[in-house]
């Protein structure tokens, strides 16, 4: 019974095993797969304030690499789990079980935090922050990314500004003239390259002149009147929802690789147990008078000479034999 119980925990763990490499794949190739969009990473840097805004990269970027690095632990671990449900090794199992418990912990911290408080992470669309940014930024040689991702989101999203237009009437990009004495960026206007997927880098508008005519009657069908608000904070959620429906399947394989693995670890140490207690029992058993020894004899033919027949015969026969002899 002992035998069929450990071998039933080793084909659990063996197949959390395998949902724990999938899930190594899976975050290695959603990572993967976030750090080839490149304007998805680029939108991303609009979607931080506070100390996140200030890094060198976007968002988006970092969270590629941890999807994959976690991917890659996850992946390395399984293959450790596997090897160590086959050679049925309790250190192993046990160096197993901490990498688990490390990862898990973390992931729950960080989820945990990403889920109740995103604004401690800088994760959040602040409309006040951003039109700040916009009007401090936008145009500035030294934020050239920024820069692209407001054209981005404007071409994206079909608005223009934070919340209106009227927010690059007051930018350091108007009033520096770094627009070269442009109302709103073309990026705000209605586009012909519009589906172009890189259509923001050279935006082309329909009529450049009307765009950025001044009179509302004038341009009200040459440009986005709308505010990028809306679009960015559905766009946000969208994303945050699926990152977080990815870490939570990643928990749940993670926390049922580790129960799995004190499982096994239980059952291998009754197993273990089980058999010191069988060979105590049988170094305890008291040991028979009866020898497993045989020996040989001849039998005596009526003449008193001895045949070529053989017979077996144990020590306790032996001496009954001789006084039989004897007389």
């Amino acid at each position: 019974m002992a035998v069929f119980s450990l071998l039933g925990s080793k084909a659990i763990l063996a197949i959390c095993n395998f949902l724990l490499l999938a899930c190594g794949f899976l975050l290695i190739t959603g990572g993967m797969l976030v750090l080839s969009d490149q304007e998805k990473i680029l939108l991303s840097r609009l979607l931080t304030s506070g100390p996140l805004s200030n890094m060198p990269q976007p968002f988006l970027y970092y969270v590629g690499i941890g999807l994959a690095a976690v991917g890659l632990i996850l992946t390395s671990t399984g293959i450790l789990g596997c090897w160590a449900s086959c050679m049925h090794n309790y250190y192993l199992l046990t160096s197993y079980f901490l990498i688990i418990m490390v990862v898990l912990v973390g992931e729950c911290a960080v989820y945990a935090i990403a889920w109740a408080w995103p604004n401690c992470l800088g994760l959040e669309v602040d409309p006040e922050d951003l039109t700040k940014s916009l009007q401090r930024n936008y145009g500035n040689v030294e934020q050239v990314q920024f820069t692209a991702a407001i054209d981005l989101a404007q071409t994206l999203f079909n608005c223009c500004g934070v919340e209106s237009a009227n927010e690059y009437d007051t930018s350091l990009w108007r009033l520096q003239g770094l627009g070269a004495n442009l109302a709103i960026p073309r990026s705000c206007c209605k586009l012909e390259n519009n589906n172009d997927r890189k259509g923001y880098l050279d935006p082309k508008p329909t009529n450049l002149t009307l765009c950025q005519a001044l009179e509302s009657n004038r341009h009200e069908e040459y440009r986005h009147l709308e505010g990028c608000n809306d679009g960015l904070q559905q766009w946000y959620r969208q994303h945050y929802l699926v990152f977080l429906g990815i870490g939570l399947v990643a928990v749940l394989v993670e926390f049922l690789v580790l129960l799995s693995t004190i499982l096994m670890c239980t059952r291998i140490y009754k197993h273990n147990q089980e058999v010191k207690e069988d060979a105590k029992k049988i170094s305890a058993e008291p040991k028979t008078g009866v020898t497993s020894s045989i020996q040989t004899f001849q039998r005596r033919s009526p003449t008193n000479a001895y045949s070529n027949e053989t017979y077996a015969m144990t020590n306790s026969f032996r001496q009954n034999y001789k006084l039989v002899d004897r007389v």
